[in-house]
């Protein structure tokens, strides 16, 4: 069994738009919920997977539950006519049925919860997790969303364990906030663009129960890149993980033939993580460096 946050939000095209709240109760009437050709996991959607729902802003609560009532699959007309209800904004050519569903008459709000999720690195930074489309979670963060688990000391200690520097870990929660936003002025050494789907572009892009920090799409020679941040982890861990990300990728996203590669971005380079790097192909560290300048403010002479 599979744990799943849906997450809806408000759409709009043109001068036309359909609040989150709306989309999520018609949702629930139908007992459907329609899903894109390339959205993230949907082959990996099968009957009895649990599913609690995250509507997005203004009101950025969960608000509720289903099972899966069947896998994910292609709409015929017959659906289409059913589950479109003349209305762009809920048109999808795929989907799940729902039973079991459970709409909260107190939904709970993200922001309370984001201290005790695990898929959530970036604490600073919640809402890129939260963008759109379909997101595995483990049935411990489940648990903990739904109020039937508490995060213990000793799952504390041993995330904070992990975290090999406080210091660099703070410092590149907002750096990634720092690439997103600077990303065109940023020299990459080829023509390399964050990934889109429909519903979400590449930062933070699940990749089954984990995240990876930046997908990115190398335009000059169409190869996926898998985009990592140190983040104050071991060097072991770090590589680790950007070499199981890589290998999802290849597996669940990238097209025949396309080739898949990874850059790491540190705040330095240890001998831990030139020794771990050395003999891999298809891994690139970068590092960086950060200006801080103090400016003099010049002083004015003030009138008699």
């Amino acid at each position: 069994m599979n744990y799943w946050i849906f997450i809806v939000t408000e759409y709009k095209e043109g001068r036309k738009s359909l609040g989150a709240e709306e989309i999520f109760k018609q949702r629930m009437d139908d007992g459907f919920w329609g899903l894109a050709k390339n959205t993230p996991n949907r082959t990996n959607l099968h009957e009895g997977d649990k599913v609690v729902y995250y509507i997005g802003k203004p009101k950025k609560v969960f608000a509720g539950t289903s099972t899966l009532e069947s896998a994910c699959f292609e709409l015929n007309e017959s659906d289409k006519t059913e589950y479109w209800h003349k209305e762009q904004f809920l048109q999808s050519d795929y989907g799940v049925r729902l039973k079991d569903i459970d709409v909260w008459n107190n939904p709970k709000p993200i922001e309370e919860l984001v201290p005790k999720l695990n898929f959530i690195e970036n604490k600073k930074f919640w809402y890129t997790y939260f963008q759109g489309g379909i997101r595995q979670i483990t049935e411990e963060d489940f648990k903990t969303i739904i109020g039937e688990r508490e995060t213990t000391l000793q799952e504390q200690l041993a995330t904070a364990k992990e975290i090999e520097s406080e210091r660099e870990f703070a410092l590149e929660e907002h750096l990634e906030e720092f690439i997103y936003q600077n990303w065109s002025t940023i020299n990459w050494d080829s023509r390399i663009e964050l990934y889109e789907t429909e519903e979400q572009d590449g930062r933070q892009f699940p990749a089954g129960t984990w995240n990876i920090d930046l997908l990115a799409v190398d335009k000059d020679k169409n190869d996926l890149v898998v985009i990592e941040l140190k983040r104050g982890r071991t060097s072991d861990k770090t590589v680790g993980q950007i070499l199981r990300y890589m290998s999802w990728v290849e597996e669940n996203v990238a097209e025949k033939g396309q080739n898949v590669r990874g850059i790491i971005i540190a705040n330095d380079i240890d001998k831990a993580l030139s020794y771990a790097i050395k003999h891999l192909e298809g891994i690139d560290v970068k590092t960086y460096k950060v200006d801080f300048t103090l400016m003099p403010v010049e002083k004015k002479e003030q009138g008699g």
